[in-house]
């Protein structure tokens, strides 16, 4: 039963690479997602072929795909839950190590015959060094997939990222944690770990086959947001989620949630992210509030009567929490700082 699990999960990953093969070049997400499932392929070779021969091929993207597994979760989890997150070199170097350490450890071995074992400390530092780092990268995941789901629009995603995503690094952990880490010796652990990976990859192909890509990577820019907005009519129900923000400036409030904006509207909560999210492309609550935001400190900047009001007091009065984020939202608004903004077109 474990091998049959393991070659079923093995052919749900292929069918997932398949899948999203055509569509890398969209985004750095999908090309991200599609070395997620080949490492996974890798690490299924091992438990499919186990036990495989030391120095074969076979040893090689086995050793491979299960070591760069935790990293790349991570760099995928960051990249698609994380909100305008820009994956930085250190981030790839730090994502790397999972796969470094112990490959390092096993050419050692084969070019000359080094045996880590042999030196007690240095090899519980290895091992247990490289476990610890796993373990911190899933957490990390798992959090920022926790932290962002609330203002997240997008139902399908918010489906993946509170189940199959979550479960996912659940699954990584337990293995790490369980198998390798605590080296439990149950007759049914095996059993178990492959029908819950077969039971997370055919999740995953569900939500890729039924859904749009864009639901889970973001292929719709800003600037096509924004075109959108202008040429479609809005309905009746978006048309007061407008004026609430227009007229009555709710982005203004303090801690406004998609919740609270709901009751004001009268909208049920899940009717409100349709809206937000199908009339007007908006993937994130937060981006729908910074759109005005942005747009009323803009405007106040260039105005006489506000020229000497300072930023930082414009931003807070539109609802920014400090000035750090404020600057960071306009910037990728504008692509100038508020102040080189406003000596623009004063």
């Amino acid at each position: 039963m474990t091998l049959f699990f393991s070659y079923f999960s093995f052919a749900q990953m292929s069918m997932c690479i398949l899948i999203l093969l055509p569509l890398w070049r969209k985004n750095q997400s999908i090309r991200l997602y599609l070395l997620l499932m080949l490492s996974g392929c890798g690490y299924l070779l091992g438990e499919i072929f186990a036990p495989i021969e030391t120095g074969s091929y076979l040893r090689w993207f086995e050793l491979i795909g299960g070591n760069a597994l935790p990293g790349m979760f991570w760099l995928v989890g960051i990249s698609v839950f994380g909100d305008h997150i820009v994956l930085k070199r250190w981030q790839y170097a730090l994502a790397s190590l999972t796969l470094v350490i112990p490959l390092s450890s096993a050419l050692l071995q084969l070019t000359f015959a080094f045996q880590l074992s042999q030196f007690v400390f240095a090899h519980a530092l290895v091992k247990y060094g490289a476990m610890s780092l796993e373990l911190m990268l899933i957490s990390h995941a798992l959090l920022i997939a926790v932290q962002h789901w609330r203002n997240d629009l997008v139902q399908e995603r918010r489906y993946i990222r509170g189940g199959v995503i979550c479960v996912s690094g659940l699954y990584l952990f337990l293995v790490i944690f369980l198998d390798q880490l605590l080296d439990i010796q149950w007759v049914g652990f095996d059993l178990l770990k492959a029908i819950l990976l077969a039971a997370l990859v055919i999740g995953i192909n569900f939500f890729l086959f039924r859904l749009r890509e864009s639901s889970l990577f973001e292929t719709v820019s800003p600037t096509n947001r924004n075109v959108a907005e202008r040429n479609k009519a809005p309905s009746i129900e978006l048309s007061r989620v407008i004026k609430a923000m227009v007229e009555d400036k709710l982005y203004q409030q303090d801690g406004i949630t998609i919740s609270s904006f709901a009751k004001h509207l009268s909208i049920h909560e899940y009717k409100l992210r349709q809206l937000i999210n199908g009339e007007m492309n908006y993937r994130n609550f937060n981006d729908f509030l910074n759109f005005y935001r942005i747009k009323e400190v803009s405007e106040k900047l260039v105005q006489s009567e506000f020229l000497q009001t300072p930023v930082l007091t414009l931003a807070l009065e539109s609802g920014f929490r400090s000035l750090s984020s404020f600057n960071k939202v306009f910037k990728e608004t504008h692509a100038i700082t508020p102040t080189q903004y406003r000596k623009k077109y004063q």
